[in-house]
């Protein structure tokens, strides 16, 4: 008899150190931005349409991409920790993004004031004019 006694003082006993040796479960930590993604693609609008022959470029790297006709583009970022994309077009505001995922970028792309863009003739969407840059 006093031997189930002290089997049951080390099985309640048991039962308190294992309650308290209970750890709350961590909250999950939240993921770093920009995760390393083999290669980069999205669109590039202007003035709501697709917007064909614009570069996109990792400065500071070889790494270059013009659009296709539907504005789209993809662009390998191997070797690329972080990479920072600038757009650049003819006629319109570079601009510069830091993706922080994988997913397509929308980038819409905004004209330089003083640009006319032709809209009859032989050559659609031919740039007339452009104002200087500023620096």
């Amino acid at each position: 008899m006093k031997y189930f006694l002290l089997i049951g003082g080390f099985l309640l006993a048991g039962a308190r150190v294992a309650g308290a040796q209970t750890a709350p479960v961590p909250a999950p930590v939240a993921a770093a931005p920009g995760p390393p993604c083999s290669a980069l693609s999205g669109y590039v609008m202007g003035s709501d349409r697709p917007l064909a022959g614009a570069t996109v470029a990792i400065p500071g790297t070889r790494l270059l991409a013009i659009t296709n006709s539907e504005g789209y583009y993809t662009l390998p970022t191997a070797n690329v920790a972080k990479p920072t994309l600038l757009f650049s077009a003819a006629g319109y505001e570079p601009q510069s993004i830091t993706p922080t995922t994988c997913a397509d970028e929308h980038v819409e792309m905004q004209l330089l004031p003083g640009t006319r863009i032709k809209q009859r003739g032989k050559r659609k969407g031919f740039i007339m004019k452009t104002a200087p840059s500023v620096q």
